[in-house]
């Protein structure tokens, strides 16, 4: 029978000694990890002048230390300032985060400055999330108050979620990404553009940048976007720099708010892709 030993005990005597490196699946390496590689799961670093099989993810090794914000209350004062979010563990800025879907990735929508999945009784939210009453996933069925610590026996906690713990190289499900050891969805505007509000910029033709994202003109053509299959809509969008006419949705590129330049909706009211809800 194959004697399966504890990884953390032995490694670096089998590095510097040739004897076999056992991990947790019951693989193995034997000699100079740099000649011969590491088991899955790990990878061959210089440690203490030694070439030494390391855990690639906190799944093996637990959780690496927690870096970055935990809660928009992290970043105000020095951290940041007013209107600054807590995105990814990053503080981000008004002017870098979403203010419309069309910024944030597949099946999101821009939910307060924040790329959000959309949720409904047949799309469930990933784990440490769960479906509002306005089906996107705001949800937090199992709060946690301690950054990087452990939720069960597969979840960590980050930014108050219980979510999934990251596979091995920072692996997560499509969708989500891994931040400190958790997979968790990706808050962050996707920008495709930097030039000036209602210039074309990195744009292709007949297309403008419009809050650091690409969007058909249709300023001198009112019907330039009737034969688009989905953002078939003129839409005037106002902005720090002027209004501008471009090519939307019937829901999204609302004019209600825009949390980016502090255009916020009531007390009560929630700003989704520019609509108050």
């Amino acid at each position: 029978m194959k004697r399966i030993f504890s990884f953390g005990v032995i490694a670096g005597l089998g590095v510097m000694l040739g004897c076999p490196i056992y991990s947790d699946d019951g693989t193995t390496v034997t000699g100079d990890c740099t000649q011969n590689g590491c088991p899955s799961g790990y990878t061959c670093k210089l440690q203490n002048g030694d070439a030494t099989c390391v855990p690639n993810s906190s799944n093996d090794a637990g959780p690496s230390p927690y870096t970055g914000c935990f809660s928009d209350n992290d970043c105000a004062g020095d951290a940041g300032g007013t209107g600054y979010k807590c995105l990814n563990a990053q503080c981000t800025a008004p002017a870098d985060q979403c203010a419309d879907e069309t910024q944030c990735g597949a099946g999101e929508q821009c939910v307060q400055g924040v790329c959000t999945p959309s949720c409904s009784a047949t799309t469930t939210c990933s784990q440490g999330y769960s479906c509002d009453s306005n089906n996107v996933c705001t949800g937090n069925p199992s709060q946690c108050s301690v950054p990087g610590g452990a939720c069960g026996s597969n979840g960590i906690c980050i930014e108050g979620h219980c979510d999934a713990k990251c596979g091995a190289n920072n692996s997560c499900a499509n969708g989500l990404v891994c931040v400190n050891g958790g997979c968790m969805p990706n808050q962050k505007a996707n920008f495709i553009c930097t030039g000036t509000d209602g210039t074309q910029s990195e744009c292709a033709g007949g297309s403008v940048c419009l809050r650091h994202n690409c969007y058909i003109s249709c300023q001198t053509d009112p019907n330039a976007c009737a034969t688009a299959a989905e953002f078939n809509v003129c839409k005037t969008v106002t902005t720090t720099s002027g209004s501008f006419n471009v090519c939307g949705s019937a829901s999204n590129l609302g004019s209600d708010c825009d949390p980016t330049i502090g255009k916020n909706c009531a007390a009560s009211g929630v700003c989704i892709d520019g609509y108050c809800h």
